[in-house]
Formats: C-alpha cells, sequence, structure tokens
C-alpha cells in the first residue's frame, strides 16, 4: 500500500517530465526545420520551388498535428516562401517563380484552413534572385547560398552547341574558371553538378537532386560524376 501511494504521488510529476521532454523534441525538430532551406540554381518559373515548399509545409503540418494528439499545443504553420531559394538568369522567369512560389503558399494555406495576410498578398520575396548562376560579371565564380539542400532541372545544352547558344566569349570564360574542375568537352550542365558538389564538400548544403540526360554517364561528362 506504501508503495503504491508513493507511485500515486510520483504520477504527476513523471507525466509533466514526459510532456516536458515530448515537448522540447517537437521544438527542437520543428526548430531545424524552419531554418531548413532548398535552393534551386535555375528554377525558371519555380516549379520545384513550389514543390519544395508545399513539402516542407506538409511535413511542418503533420509534426504539429502529431503534437497536437499527444496533448501538446499546436503550433501557427510558421514556413513560408523564405524557405526556398532560386537562381534565374531570365528576368521574366525570376518574376514568375516568385508568384508561383506565393500562390503555393496562399493555396496551401487556404487548403488547410488557415487564413492568408490580405495586406498586401504578395511582400517581396528576395530570396529568389536574378543573375547567373555560375559566373558573376567579372567573369569569377558566382557564389551559391548556404541551404540544406540543391534541387532543380539544370539548362542542358551540348558542348558542342554552347558556343551557339552562349556566345564564344562567355564560354571560354566559363572553361577558364572552372579548369581542373570541368573538362572542355563537358556538357553546360555539368556546371551545375560540380557546383552542387562543391558546396556539398564545403559545407555549404547537405543533399543535391538534379535532373539531367542519359548522356551525362559517358565522356568528358562522367569525370565531372566522377568527382
Amino acid at each position: 500500500a506504501e508503495q503504491l501511494d508513493r507511485a500515486k504521488a510520483r504520477a504527476p510529476a513523471q507525466r509533466t517530465a514526459a510532456r516536458n521532454r515530448a515537448q522540447a523534441l517537437v521544438s527542437g525538430f520543428l526548430d531545424r526545420l524552419h531554418r531548413f532551406r532548398v535552393l534551386d540554381p535555375a528554377c525558371g518559373s519555380g516549379n520545384f520551388l513550389y514543390l519544395a515548399l508545399l513539402a516542407l509545409k506538409d511535413l511542418e503540418h503533420r509534426v504539429n498535428l502529431d503534437a497536437e494528439v499527444l496533448g501538446l499545443p499546436r503550433q501557427f504553420p510558421r514556413i513560408g516562401p523564405e524557405a526556398v531559394k532560386g537562381l534565374e538568369i531570365n528576368p521574366y522567369a525570376a518574376e514568375l517563380a516568385r508568384v508561383t512560389v506565393w500562390i503555393g503558399e496562399i493555396q496551401w494555406m487556404r487548403r488547410n484552413g488557415f487564413d492568408v495576410s490580405r495586406s498586401p498578398i504578395l511582400r517581396p520575396l528576395d530570396t529568389i534572385e536574378c543573375r547567373d548562376a555560375l559566373l558573376n560579371e567579372d567573369g569569377s565564380e558566382a557564389a551559391w547560398p548556404d541551404v540544406g539542400a540543391v534541387v532543380g532541372n539544370p539548362p542542358f545544352l551540348g558542348d558542342k552547341m554552347m558556343v551557339g547558344g552562349l556566345g564564344a566569349a562567355y564560354v571560354e570564360r566559363l572553361r577558364q574558371t572552372f579548369a581542373g574542375r570541368v573538362p572542355g568537352g563537358a556538357d553546360f550542365v555539368c556546371y551545375w553538378f560540380e557546383k552542387a558538389r562543391a558546396l556539398i564538400e564545403q559545407g555549404g548544403a547537405r543533399r543535391a537532386g538534379l535532373v539531367a540526360t542519359n548522356s551525362i554517364r559517358g565522356g568528358a561528362n562522367r569525370r565531372v560524376l566522377d568527382r
């Protein structure tokens, strides 16, 4: 009987401690998730960024719902358009990508029963930059922001088509800047693979997933993949 009384006395404290541990685990995970960023360094009109944002928001929402089932307070969604970053050289496409991401944000919030700001609906989205992803104006290598993951469908242009499509001066600068890292006979898309690899090596990203064609597996392209 005495042991039972002591157990009953300890039970509320144990429940409180367990609840506090659970809350700390949930809060810690959400804090890490809120800091996670996804980069598409050739984002076009923003399709990959749209899907990345929805995936992050879905994950956050699932955690919040699971926490509520456990009796923990449910949090308002915090992940928004700032979670995705983009690089796009075409001004029109870059602006379209910003709108695409905002549409994804608004649709997700309304679909899941949350109100959205209307004053204004679309705030500036500086995380999507309109610039060359490979070279700066002075010909030096362009930097990519530090993120958790790099995704996208970089432009494909065969080695023999690069001069005609990009201009001899640009191709010469590109090959000089990436000499020793990307062979001269490699296709244009390989420069994105090399920069993603280098970003991971430098600790600026953890994962990368890029779309390419079968031709990247052979020839000079293969030497980039081997790195």
